[in-house]
This record gives structure tokens, C-alpha cells and sequence, in this order.
């Protein structure tokens, strides 16, 4: 019985990726997940990084069956809307996208090596996709003066553009731990209620 790895991993994807189980003996099966030919069978709903409605792409995974297999395979799909800054250009670019289609946008100042973005910020970036534009900054001496320009003192540091706070200061994230709960919260303060899907001309912008 594979039940207990589909908990265990369901506990290690928490807030990344949802894993759901569906019972064959207990009725038809949904026709969104096709032909099911024998079990387990182990299928995956990825978001089509084209698609504005993220539209689902469905695969079937036939590797290994252990949890850490499951887990690289799982994250290893999921989409990022996670942009790159690294110099005054692609700041300029960024701040210029956002401006286009009148989306707030937030810079995530981060100390770790260059690499993949961490999956709880590939999650969060779904959840809030066209509702604000984010970017990570990570520190490094062509990044130097973009960190000191936004008063960053200490890593991760999340600043809010496009939205102040009460003291019309940008929202800030700061010295606390980045768990999800935390992220999603301060994402939400600093996102559009409702997703952009098209360009917006220059009046529904002051209107945004």
C-alpha cells in the first residue's frame, strides 16, 4: 500500500504542491485524469506557463515510487513567475513591465548562492500570478548598489512597490522567519484583488 507515502509526501509539498488521492473501487474516476489502467498510477496537473488562465498540462509519472523521487519530480515541474534582477537594466526592465500592465510589484532581496528559486517562492509566485509582478535580487557585487538603494540590511528582505502602507513608506518584509504563512500574507497586502489578463491602456491603469 503506497497510502502512508502519499501522506508523507503530501507533508513534505505543504503549500507547494497539493496531492490529492482518488479511490478507483469507490465509482468512476474524474474524466479530466484519462484512461487509468491499472494501479497505483500517479498523474500530475502542471500549469502551462502560456497560458494567462493557467490552463493544466497532464503527465504521467512512471519512475520510482519512493518519497524523495516523488518530491524531486514534483518540484522539478512546478512552474516559477519568479523574474531575475542582477543589474540597473533588468531592475528597469522589471519596473517597466509592471508599469505596462499596472501591476504592483515586490523585490526579494535574498544572501543565498545563485540557484533555483526556492520552491515556496515558485508556489507563492502561482498563487499571486498576474496579480503583482515579483523579482529576486540576490546579493552580490553587481547587485550592491540596487540592495542599498532600497535600505537592505539583513536577508531575506521582501520590499512592496506600487503599494504603501499607512505612512506611505513600501511595505516591507523583514527579519522574520520566511515560512509560507508569513510570504503569502505580505504577498496578499501588496497584490490586486483581481488577476490582470490583458494589457490595460493608459486610463485603466490610473484606474488599477
Amino acid at each position: 500500500m503506497l497510502t502512508p507515502k502519499w501522506e508523507e509526501l503530501a507533508e513534505k509539498l505543504k503549500h507547494t504542491v497539493k496531492v490529492a488521492y482518488v479511490d478507483t473501487e469507490g465509482g468512476p474516476t474524474p474524466r479530466s485524469l484519462g484512461p487509468i489502467k491499472g494501479t497505483p498510477t500517479i498523474k500530475a496537473f502542471v500549469p502551462k506557463r502560456a497560458s494567462a488562465r493557467n490552463e493544466k498540462e497532464l503527465l504521467e509519472y512512471d519512475s520510482a515510487r519512493e518519497v524523495g523521487d516523488l518530491v524531486r519530480f514534483a518540484t522539478s515541474r512546478m512552474p516559477s513567475y519568479v523574474e531575475r534582477v542582477s543589474n540597473d537594466a533588468e531592475l528597469a526592465k522589471f519596473t517597466a513591465k509592471a508599469s505596462d500592465w499596472g501591476l504592483p510589484r515586490i523585490l526579494v532581496f535574498s544572501d543565498k548562492a545563485a540557484g533555483q528559486t526556492s520552491s515556496t517562492l515558485k508556489a507563492i509566485s502561482s498563487e499571486f500570478r498576474r496579480r503583482v509582478l515579483i523579482a529576486e535580487v540576490r546579493k552580490h557585487a553587481r547587485t550592491e548598489q540596487i540592495i542599498s538603494a532600497h535600505v537592505v540590511s539583513s536577508f531575506p528582505t521582501l520590499v512592496c512597490l506600487g503599494k504603501a502602507g499607512k505612512n506611505g513608506e513600501p511595505l516591507r518584509f523583514e527579519g522574520k522567519q520566511p515560512t509560507y504563512g508569513r510570504l503569502s500574507t505580505f504577498v496578499g497586502k501588496c497584490s490586486l484583488s483581481k488577476p490582470v489578463l490583458t494589457k490595460p491602456s493608459a486610463t485603466d491603469k490610473q484606474e488599477l
